[in-house]
């Protein structure tokens, strides 16, 4: 007997693979062959085109349930991030699920600690097949990973472990040579204080900077990542006769700090004091002026994690992946004031 609504209408038939089979005009255990992504060498493309555009159009969804039992297998990733509050991570988080949508596998997000780090969240109780972490060292999440597969993403690559990062360095480099072109000689930069290989990563870039270039006095000053810690942190600095003429943030919610910071101090942005952000997230283009920021591609990262780990789980062999960055040059920067 059909079931029906409440309404007397006749519920939807679930779709089965035998339905996609019949109207794709091949055998069902084709279906299930290119539904699992193990087509290759053994359909054709064509076949392997008609039947996944006629299960797209049928609305087929395959029974995850019934073939990870079969199987023995859950067809889950675990994401491990810093936070879940910075948008960065929801970009990661996007271009993952995109690339484990395509291929059947779920994903699941866990924080390992509220932004301000005030603790630890429960540790997951799915069951997953391997783990993904996003600017957090192997070492901080073995307890999670309990021997599964493990892929890295914006950590120190390692012959060990697969991983994809972001070529921060050059990104930092790119801020300073900005900020020098424009004229300034004295530059502060806002590290992030994580103790991650990102913000080692830039802070060693910055120093090397400051050191290579003569008549350059590049100084820093560590805050966590509450905007309302780096404008106190930064007031103090802006505050001084020999105050810095711009600032380089490693992250962009440290910059709505600094913007804070500058207005309590009467200093106007560019014109007395030029700010660059890092990630380039939302926000960069809603502050006023709109915040100059070395945008990383957090969306890739996430897409090229996914994609690691699925060459990871078939055997094949995979190799670090470091993915360009580029600055966004808008109105938070521009010549420091006439009497530097």
């Amino acid at each position: 007997m059909n079931s029906s609504h409440q309404d007397g209408a006749v519920a939807p038939r679930h779709v089965t693979a035998a339905d996609v089979a019949r109207v794709a005009k091949v055998s069902q255990s084709t279906v299930s062959l290119v539904m699992n992504s193990k087509w290759q060498n053994r359909v054709s493309e064509e076949t392997a085109r008609r039947v996944i555009d006629t299960a797209r159009l049928m609305r087929y969804r395959t029974n995850l349930a019934a073939r990870n039992l079969r199987l023995g297998t859950a067809d889950t990733v675990l994401l491990i991030v810093p936070a879940l509050t910075n948008p960065f991570f929801a970009a990661v988080h996007a271009g993952a699920a995109r690339v484990g949508m395509e291929q059947g596998v779920g994903l699941v997000v866990f924080p390992l600690s509220a932004e301000d780090d005030s603790g630890p969240f429960s540790a997951p109780q799915q069951a997953i097949d391997g783990v993904i972490s996003c600017s957090v060292s192997a070492d901080a999440v073995s307890a999670l990973r309990a021997g599964l597969p493990l892929v890295t993403l914006d950590d120190a690559p390692s012959q060990e472990t697969p991983s994809v990062s972001m070529d921060v360095t050059g990104g930092m480099r790119q801020a300073v040579n900005h900020l020098v072109e424009l004229g300034h000689r004295r530059i502060l930069h806002l590290r992030a204080a994580r103790p991650a290989w990102t913000f080692t990563c830039r802070s060693a870039a910055f120093v090397s900077e400051g050191v290579a270039r003569s008549g350059l006095t590049a100084s820093q000053v560590t805050c966590s990542f509450a905007p309302s810690d780096a404008r106190d942190r930064v007031a103090q600095v802006l505050a001084r006769a020999d105050r810095p003429t711009s600032v380089i943030c490693d992250d962009d919610n440290l910059a709505v700090g600094v913007y804070a910071a500058a207005a309590g101090l009467g200093l106007s942005i560019p014109d007395d004091l030029s700010v660059v952000g890092f990630n380039d997230i939302p926000i960069a283009s809603l502050l006023h002026p709109q915040l100059t920021s070395v945008r990383l591609p957090a969306e890739q990262l996430g897409i090229h994690g996914m994609r690691t780990y699925l060459r990871l789980r078939q055997g094949e062999p995979v190799a670090p992946v470091s993915l360009p960055v580029h600055m966004v040059v808008r109105g938070s920067t521009g010549p420091p004031p006439v009497s530097e």
